[in-house]
């Protein structure tokens, strides 16, 4: 399944940039995959790994298999490895994560939104914590306005 997000919406057309639902994927599968590997994938193979499914250890071990071919080939790199993460691992719907907590009480958002969100949404906002608060703010908007309707 290929998660998609309304405030990353530009990034679907040519996939030149990792969406947030791939990157969850990749620390499943315990890979690293960086921006250049990524970007030297065709644009099936991109799809490709959109669509991969990693709801069992087997079909993340199925993509890491597949990425460490397709970055030999087209790349020339080694994939670099990490170790995988939990099946299913995503921040915790009962404890807010401290950089996405900070962000929380600075915008006055409704922490009890945090407990209502899927994982890939709590993954999502716990990277994009990361950065400016306006990615933040967009897609909090999007979780919370999903539950509201």
């Amino acid at each position: 399944m290929f998660r998609r997000f309304d405030f990353e919406k530009d990034l679907y057309e040519t996939l030149e940039f990792m969406p947030l639902s791939v990157r969850r994927k990749l620390d499943l599968a315990g890979v690293k995959l960086h921006l250049k590997e990524w970007q030297a994938l065709s644009r099936v193979q991109r799809l490709v790994i959109c669509h991969f499914p990693v709801a069992f250890p087997e079909e993340c071990g199925v993509l890491a298999a597949f990425l460490r071919d397709a970055v030999k080939t087209r790349a020339g790199t080694e994939l670099a490895t990490i170790k995988p993460a939990a099946h299913g691992a995503a921040p915790d719907a009962g404890q807010v994560p401290p950089e996405v907590a900070r962000l929380i009480a600075e915008l006055k958002l409704p922490e009890k939104h945090w407990s209502l969100l899927d994982p890939d949404e709590r993954f999502a906002l716990a990277k994009l914590a990361r950065g400016p608060a306006d990615k933040f703010m967009s897609a909090w908007s999007e979780f919370a306005d999903k539950r509201e309707r």
